[in-house]
Formats: C-alpha cells, sequence, structure tokens
C-alpha cells in the first residue's frame, strides 16, 4: 500500500479528495466537488481515524497526517535528568547527537494517538509520499517523524503550490525523488540545530549570569530583531529636537490660480536669517525663473511574496505581520490563492495560460469584472512576471481561480490585494508628469514641485494617485507673492511599524562598509534577517516576552528588552550581519553548495565563544550598585535588576529592584521586607533607596505631597524594617 503523509488534517483531506474518493462513517461519497460542503462530517471522521483511505495508482492508499511539528530535539534535561538545573550543564553544552522526541506541551494526548496511527501506516507502506509544505520547514518536519519512527520505507516527495484539485494532481504527477530534496531537508535540520545550539545555550548562561530575572531569551535570529529596535528606541530617547525656520509663499498669478513655493534652503537653523529673508521678499512680486516638466513611465508593482504583501497589507489595513500571514494561510488552505510563504515575486516562464484562466475567472465577479471585461488581456512586459530563474521553491502568490464565499475582513483585504496584483499585470505603464517650478523673488528662489497622472495605466485599478497640481506657468512670467516664516523643530526617528520592521529584517547587512561582506549580501538569496515564513512569528515572540510592545501602529523597545541588549555581551549575535549570514549559508546546503556539517560545526564554535564571553563577566553587582549611588540608572532587565548590591536588613538576602519598587528576594521564605518605588507623590532615585538600606537614613528629599496637596520634605529612615519620614533635619540616628 501506498502512504501520503501531510502537513495537516484540512491539507490531507484535499488531498485525498484531489487524488480520488473517500467513504466517511455515514457512508457518504467524498469528492473534491463536495468536499466543502461535507466540511464538518469529514473532519469528525479524521478525527475518529487518523487516516483517510483512497485508491491511487490502482493501489490502495492511506492519506495520514500530523499536527505541524509532532517531534523537535531533546531538551538539555532530556539528556541527562541533572541538566535541569542549569548550573550543572556543561559550558557550551553540544550533545553528540541531536536526538529527537515526541513534541511536548498543547494537545499531547491529541499529538500522541496520531502518532501511533502514523507509525502503523509507515510499519506497512511500500512506499511513502510526503506531501508537507515544499520548503525547508516541511522538509524537517516529515525528516523528524520518519527517523523519530526508525522508519527505512521509501519515500518520495509531491511539490503542489496550489491546493486546487489540478494543483494537486499536477504536483502529485511530477513526484520527486528522496535524495532530490535532501539538501532542503538539511538545511532544515541545520536552521533548526542552530535555533537550538544558540538558545538553549545562551538563554541558560545569560538567566545564570543575571539571577532574578527569570528566564532571559536568547535566540540567533529574534535577539539581532530586538536589537534592531532597541537601538531605534535609544536613538528616539536620546534625540535632541532643534528649532528652525522655513520660509513658504502663496503665488497669484493674473488668472488667480495659486500655488505655494518654499525656500531653496528648506531650513534655517538661525531665525534671523530667516528673517533676512522675508525682509527681502515682503511686498514684492516674483518671477517665474525656471519650469522643468518631465514625463515618465511607471510599470505596475511586482506580484507579491509573503514579505511585500505584508508591507501593503500594514500600509493599507493597519495588519501585523502575522495577522496577514494567517489571513494568507487561511485562503492558500481554502484552495482560493497559492502558497503563501514565498520569497519570490516572478512566475515560472510557462504560468501564462494559468494567468489567464485566473484572470477568465475574476471576470465573472462584480468586484473585478469591472477591470478586465473589454480590457486587453496583452501582458506587454513579460519578463517582470515570469522568469523561472528567480523561482526556487515556490513562486509569487497569485489567486487559483477559485473564488471564497464567506471571508474575515482579514482574508477580504489580503485577497483583494493578491486578486489585484494579478489584473494590473495586463494594464500598461502609467504615465506621470513631474514639474519643478523655481520662482525668484528679488533674486531669492522658492521652488514649487506638481505631479499630474498623464494616463493611469495600472493605477485604474484602485491604486492610490496622488497629484499635486501647478496651473500651466512660463519663464518670465510675474505673479504676486504673500510671505511668510513657519517655525518647526527637528523629530526623533519614527519607530518601526511593521512594514518599516520587516523591510529592515530584509535589507539588515545590506550597507557595509566591508567590500567582501557587501558583495555577499547583495546576493538574492540572503534575505537580511530571518525568512518569509519566520518574521512574522520572531515579533510575535519579541512581543510575548515582553521584549517588545505595540504602542498603536507602532512598534517600541521595552526597558526589559533595551536591557537585556545592554547585559548581553556577544556583539555578534546583535549583528543583522552574522545572522544573514548563516541564512546564505542555509540557503547554500539547500541548494547543495554548502555542507551541513560544516555549518553546524561553525555554529557550535561560535556558541562556545558567546558563552566564554558571559561567564566572563564579572563585577555586575557591584558596577549595579555603583550606578545606583551615584544617582546613574542601573541596567535592569524585566521587573528586577540582577543585582542590586543591596542586603535586605530583615534577612541578609539580596535586594531586588521590580516595577512597583524595591523587594526582598527571600519573599518566598516569609521576608516581607519591602520599599515602595513612590512616597507620597515622590519618585524614589535608586541611590536614595541604597542610602535607607545601607545607612539607615536618607539624604533629605524634597518634593514629597500631603494628602491636602501641600509639598514638603523630609528623610526617610528605617525603623525595625519599615520606612518611616523623620523631619529632623540633623537626625544623625542609627538603624533601629
Amino acid at each position: 500500500m501506498i502512504v501520503i503523509y501531510a502537513e495537516k488534517a484540512d491539507a490531507a483531506n484535499k488531498i485525498a479528495a484531489a487524488l480520488g474518493t473517500f467513504t466517511i462513517g455515514n457512508g457518504k461519497q467524498i469528492n473534491f466537488g463536495n468536499l466543502k460542503a461535507n466540511e464538518k462530517a469529514v473532519k469528525s471522521h479524521q478525527s475518529s481515524k487518523g487516516y483517510l483511505e483512497i485508491k491511487y495508482l490502482g493501489d490502495d492508499c492511506y492519506v495520514t497526517w500530523g499536527y505541524g511539528h509532532m517531534c523537535e530535539i531533546f531538551n538539555a534535561v532530556d539528556y541527562d535528568p541533572g541538566y535541569k538545573s542549569w548550573r550543572n550543564l556543561p559550558v557550551p553544552f553540544i550533545p553528540e547527537q541531536y536526538k529527537l522526541k515526541k513534541r511536548d506541551g498543547y494537545n499531547a494526548t491529541r499529538n500522541k494517538e496520531q502518532m501511533k496511527v502514523i507509525k502503523e501506516l509507515f510499519g506497512k507502506a511500500k512506499f511513502i509520499i510526503n506531501a508537507t509544505d515544499f520548503d525547508r520547514e516541511g522538509e524537517v518536519i516529515f525528516a523528524y517523524i520518519y527517523e523519530f519512527l526508525k522508519c527505512k520505507t521509501p519515500y518520495k516527495r509531491a511539490h503542489f503550490s496550489s491546493q486546487t484539485q489540478q494543483g494537486i494532481q499536477d504536483g502529485f504527477k511530477k513526484l520527486k525523488e528522496s535524495a532530490e530534496v535532501k539538501p532542503i531537508e538539511m538545511a532544515g535540520r541545520g536552521r533548526s540545530v542552530a535555533d537550538w545550539v544558540v538558545g538553549a545555550n545562551l538563554t541558560a548562561q545569560m538567566s545564570l549570569k543575571f539571577p532574578g530575572n527569570g528566564v532571559l531569551s536568547v535566540g540567533r535570529v529574534q535577539t539581532p530583531t530586538l536589537n534592531m529596535i532597541v537601538e531605534r528606541e535609544l536613538a528616539i530617547r536620546n534625540f535632541k529636537s532643534e528649532p528652525f525656520w522655513t520660509v513658504n509663499a502663496l503665488f497669484t498669478t493674473d488668472k488667480q490660480e495659486q500655488y505655494k513655493g518654499e525656500h531653496t534652503a528648506k531650513r534655517f537653523t538661525i531665525k534671523a536669517e530667516a528673517e533676512k529673508v522675508l525682509s527681502a521678499t515682503a511686498g514684492k512680486k516674483g518671477t517665474v525663473a525656471k519650469v522643468d516638466s518631465k514625463r515618465t513611465k511607471k510599470e505596475a508593482p511586482n506580484l507579491y511574496s509573503l514579505s511585500s504583501l505584508q508591507m501593503d497589507a500594514n500600509s493599507q489595513f493597519g495588519m501585523t505581520l502575522q495577522q496577514t500571514l494567517e489571513a494568507a494561510q487561511k485562503l492558500y488552505d481554502g484552495g482560493y490563492t497559492t502558497y503563501p510563504r514565498t520569497d519570490s515575486q516572478f512566475l515560472t516562464d510557462d504560468m501564462e495560460p494559468v494567468v489567464m484562466d485566473v484572470l477568465d475567472a475574476l471576470e465573472g465577479t462584480p468586484q473585478y469584472g469591472k477591470y478586465l471585461k473589454g480590457k486587453p488581456r496583452a501582458i506587454s512586459n513579460k519578463k517582470k512576471y515570469f522568469d523561472s530563474s528567480k523561482v526556487t521553491s515556490h513562486y509569487a502568490i497569485i489567486p487559483t481561480g477559485s473564488l471564497p464565499g464567506a471571508m474575515s475582513a482579514h482574508e477580504s483585504n489580503v485577497f483583494d490585494l493578491i486578486c489585484k496584483s494579478v489584473i494590473r499585470m495586463t494594464y500598461p505603464a502609467a504615465e506621470i508628469e513631474n514639474t519643478t517650478v523655481i520662482t525668484e523673488v528679488n533674486n531669492e528662489p522658492f521652488e514649487s514641485k506638481g505631479t499630474v497622472v498623464v494616463a493611469p495605466g495600472w493605477m485604474a485599478v484602485e491604486a492610490k494617485i496622488k497629484e499635486e497640481l501647478l496651473p500651466a506657468l512660463k519663464v518670465g512670467q510675474v505673479v504676486d507673492g504673500k510671505y511668510e516664516i513657519k517655525k518647526g523643530k527637528t523629530e526623533p526617528p519614527k519607530r518601526f511599524t511593521d512594514k518599516t520592521l520587516v523591510a529592515a529584517m530584509k535589507a539588515a547587512g545590506k550597507e557595509l562598509d566591508d567590500d567582501e561582506l557587501k558583495k555577499i549580501m547583495a546576493d538574492p538569496s540572503v534575505n537580511g534577517i530571518g525568512t518569509e515564513a519566520t518574521r512574522a512569528n520572531i515579533i510575535e515572540t519579541l512581543i510575548s516576552r515582553e521584549y517588545i510592545e505595540r504602542q498603536a501602529k507602532s512598534i517600541a523597545a521595552t526597558d526589559k528588552g533595551i536591557n537585556m541588549i545592554a547585559m548581553l555581551p556577544c556583539q555578534a549575535l546583535k549583528s543583522p550581519e552574522l545572522t544573514a549570514l548563516w541564512e546564505k549559508q542555509l540557503s547554500d546546503i539547500a541548494a547543495a553548495k554548502a555542507n551541513y556539517n560544516s555549518f553546524v560545526k561553525d555554529v557550535e564554535k561560535q556558541t562556545g565563544i558567546w558563552c566564554e564571553e558571559i561567564t566572563a563577566l564579572t563585577g555586575v553587582a557591584n558596577q549595579t550598585a555603583q550606578q545606583g549611588a551615584q544617582g546613574q540608572k542601573p541596567q535592569t532587565a524585566g521587573n528586577s535588576l540582577s543585582s542590586t548590591g543591596l542586603i535586605c536588613p530583615a534577612c541578609g538576602e539580596v535586594v531586588r529592584k521590580l516595577n512597583w519598587g524595591w523587594g526582598c528576594n527571600g519573599y518566598s521564605k516569609g521576608c516581607k521586607f519591602s520599599i515602595s518605588g513612590t512616597i507620597c507623590g515622590k519618585k524614589l532615585s535608586d541611590s536614595q533607596v541604597a542610602a535607607i538600606i545601607n545607612n539607615g537614613k536618607s539624604a533629605v528629599i524634597k518634593g514629597f505631597k500631603s494628602k491636602a496637596g501641600k509639598s514638603f520634605e523630609a528623610r526617610l529612615m528605617l525603623v525595625g524594617n519599615k520606612v518611616e519620614f523623620s523631619f529632623e533635619k540633623n537626625w544623625e540616628g542609627v538603624r533601629q
């Protein structure tokens, strides 16, 4: 018999229905045409059986599935129970073999039962067809379960980018040999091992080095991403705004047509210089000195990769990367669009007939028919869209021609973007005229810019057209003018949005001084930090760990994230260049141009170096205490300091800084010593708290407010283990 393995149950029932028919519990025959109508009954049948039975190639065929990653690499404690305490780990911990186990966590019982079904079917099969997603992740999902079950049954690989009936059938007509996809599997294994080695070792060492902070998570990809966000946040926080002045004009022609101008100096940093220009121009007419018009053609945008789709969905609809990915995945699972996790914006050379079929289907809808009916279907610049050399595992995201019914708002937005991207292929380039006018007033030049869409072309397909109209002007023409000074101020860098962050992740490492590195980073296979499939998850992971947060549409680093980067000594790990270079090596492994073992050895070696950097840190507690004593902000992580250098006067345990104030580390043992971070409206500094704990009293502190709202000053002193006010300014008592 033949066994087909799908990544999840929804994919399995489409595969079974596309390749044959199957019978569910009530005796009903299911095919691709009635699959959707019987979805609930099919899923119930799948839950009870764990497989679907069809006839395929004249043989009995069982289509089974997993639930994403069914297996994972051993945790350290799985190798040795003694490693439950990270203090017992070798530094670094590199196992002799990266062993596999059933995945822990979510729905373990369901996974365990399904694993039994898979094991039995794999054992009986004469050959297996791997039908997981055709990428690194899909290959390693299958490879890990195949290895875990110690399976020896030969297997082949199905490759389809569309979950339509035709797409699935075509994918199974050209099965790939297992050896052909082995390099992609090894790239997936390399990514998995690298993430484990870096994450397991550095998370343990950082957490041990800075106790009291909980788990300090470090990751091969998440850490350089966090570093980018932290650097931007610090640039914003440290930014000092400077004033500037502009001189603006409103010109009026003899036909009473008006246009705006701005002095070509743009910004005056000295107000007197702007006033000098205003004085020279006040009440004077202007003369048109230059009219420069250029007509250009603007081609339609490329088709969508996942990243470009995420960026457009974010800018147009405010959707996050994760929301866009989830919507695109739903559309793919429903058979309405092609595979979403692609980094290509091109189709293969032979796909023009496929596109024409898609357009035929879209023409039959009210929403898209208005753009297609009666319009020519010629694609003038075919190389812009069809280029097999620029397609790797998956081509660009396009509709399949199957039209969805009810959709969520996010699915509707994403589907609309994808459909219009294909419709625009058949439209000509837009023609745009850009005009720059220089108007001189008493030898002071003012610039005006205008944009006119002469022929909309593809922009007619609901593109946002921004036009700045200028009147028809001629050199030498005299115009009236009114002039004014406007004050402005320099703005800090903008925080990342989902769109700009994914763009920054893709571009990471492109601007380098090192020529050799620059050449490597210019390689199209080097796609910055992360991959199309992982970037959304990286950002959501950083949010869940409270290293970053969403502020409306922006993404900002938290204090926890800032201090995590400050404490981490491994500069190379923070570098986007190193991460991107590793992604390049993984791409080369997938293309059989690089060696898996060499890559893993390099990662293990580098991780050892990073572990040494962390363990070599000394004097952290003393340094932090000195910062507090000097009134500097100590480096914190999470809700607590790694060490304040302060000792609890009640029990001798370490005192930690928390988000509400200072508390004893012996709280779990019954010690209740604490000092609130704010007392009577006054926020205490680290040095003031250090004085209270170390000396029993603080200096006189100003700025307290009574319940009546009156300000007062006082010392804070320890009485027993409580903090009380002392109004004796020359008090020289000792700790009670």
